[in-house]
């Protein structure tokens, strides 16, 4: 079964050698392919210009994406990591968010054997709080529901996903 969530951050990883293993697990799983772009449901993604994996700054950029499945092993992904945040949205059999970090750079105190601080968010509550509004899925129609889920989910990602770091970014003229 396919878990579809929105994701989108970066992590900067300690070795060039614990890099290597997260490009070769998103390789194996099909979100990059071998030339290092990234893939959603078998397309390449247009990401801009901005360096998605840096082997000089030891930095991976996972670009803003609906991706299958991908949601479900970005805590791997930091294994070796010193800094970075994921934020991830998901409408998908639920209605959540979570910010997700290494524990390098993390402030909750995590459990035992943790590598990352993983942060929920009640986008419910979310949405109260920023003056969206709330719909019951009872009471609205269906395509209205999903409407209000997505703009939930675009102000959250517009609220709580990290800058590119901006030694990434292409600074070439148009």
């Amino acid at each position: 079964m396919s878990f579809y969530a929105t994701v989108t951050g970066y992590i900067r990883y300690r070795t060039l050698a614990c890099l290597e293993t997260a490009v070769g697990r998103l390789q194996t799983g099909g979100w990059l392919d071998d030339h290092q772009r990234w893939r959603v449901d078998g397309r390449v993604i247009e990401h801009g210009r901005v360096e998605t994996i840096d082997t000089d700054q030891l930095v991976l950029v996972i670009p803003p994406g609906l991706y299958r499945n991908l949601a479900r092993i970005t805590t791997r992904l930091f294994v070796g990591a010193t800094d970075g945040v994921v934020v991830i949205s998901s409408t998908d059999g639920c209605f959540d968010g979570w910010i997700e970090r290494p524990l390098a750079a993390a402030t909750p105190t995590p459990s035992p054997g943790a590598i990352t601080s993983i942060e929920a968010i009640d986008l419910e509550a979310f949405a109260r709080e920023s003056g969206i509004g709330v719909k019951r899925f009872e009471q609205t129609p269906p395509d209205e529901y999903a409407a209000w889920q997505d703009r939930v989910c675009l102000a959250f990602h517009d609220t709580f996903d990290p800058p590119f770091p901006p030694d990434l970014v292409d600074h070439a003229p148009d």
